[in-house]
Parts: C-alpha cells; structure tokens; sequence
C-alpha cells in the first residue's frame, strides 16, 4: 500500500513541479487569469487528491475494482459537498491577506471573514463526520478502524504534501503568518 501512495505521491509531485510558474508561458498575465489558473489547478489536485485516496483506501480496505469505483463516485459526491464551504473559506482568507496588507476595505470585514473561517471549519468537521459515516457503513469494526487510521493519515500527508510542493497549505500558511 506505502508503495503504491508514495509512487502515485511522487509522480504527482513530478507533474507539479514541471507545470511552468506563474506567467511564464505567456509573459504577464491579469489577476483574472491568474485566479482561473489557480481555481483550474485546485480543481485538478482535488482530482488527484481524491485519486490517491480512492486507491489507498482500495488497499487499506482490501477492495475489489468495482468497489474501489462505487468509493470513488460516494467520494465525488462527498467532495461537491466540500467545494462550497471550501471557497467560502478561501474567500475569507483572501479578504484577511488583503486586510493584513492595509487595504482599508478589507480591514472593515476582518470580524465577518474571521467569523466565516471559523464556521467553516465547523461545517468541514461535520462532513467529515459525514464522509467516515458513509464510507464505514456496512463495514467491520476491523475495517472502520482501518478506515479512520488511514482517513486521519491521509489528512495528515495530504497537508505536509501541500506545503512541501507549493500548495496553499504550505504557501498560505507562511504567506499569513507574516514576517
């Protein structure tokens, strides 16, 4: 199982780092077009984010392919839920960046982007709760345990690789925490 999530892992990490920086491909670009870049390459990780989970998953569970693809079309489902409150964050967060960088504008919406940062987080933990409900149902107690260790992995991993290969876990986190 390692095997396979850290040949998957490093072969993701290779395509990221050949994607060409910001800009580089058309000279300068607007904030516009970097923005849809940007939205264009978040969509693409969570793709092969849920990719990677849907195949460890298979093998922490012992699934067959027909249940590896039933997991991926309830992970699909689970992630649209996610999408939104996803955004909201990220919205806020940028709201935050602005403020903490003295636009005047944005500093009048510090309280309410705090607030919906928090409440967020708070809908994340609930459907994560959702997403172990869903993917234990009809599974042993054996196989629920695995599932929450791997679950609790994947996250974990998940977070270290996007710092690592300049995801905005990382980037973000560094870009926030100011000098």
């Amino acid at each position: 199982m390692r095997k396979t999530i850290l040949a998957v892992t490093l072969a993701l990490a290779c395509v990221a780092q050949a994607a060409p920086p910001w800009g580089a491909a058309k000279g300068q670009i607007t904030r516009e077009e970097r923005d849809e870049e940007r939205g264009e390459r978040r969509e693409e990780m969570a793709k092969r984010m849920r990719m990677m989970m849907v195949v460890g998953l298979a093998e922490t569970l012992g699934l067959n392919e027909s249940e590896a693809l039933r997991l991926s079309d309830k992970l699909k489902g689970l992630d649209e839920k996610r999408a939104p409150v996803r955004a909201q964050m990220h919205e806020a967060m940028k709201t935050l960046k602005a403020a903490a960088d003295g636009d005047a504008a944005a500093q009048s919406q510090v309280d309410a982007a705090v607030q919906r940062i928090l409440e967020g987080r708070q809908q994340m933990a609930v459907l994560d709760k959702e997403m172990f409900q869903v993917l234990s149902k009809d599974l042993s107690p054996q196989k629920r345990a695995q599932l929450a260790l791997f679950l609790g992995r994947f996250q974990h991993e998940a977070m270290k690789m996007k710092g690592r290969h300049g995801g905005e876990g990382g980037k973000r986190f560094m870009e926030l925490r100011g000098p």
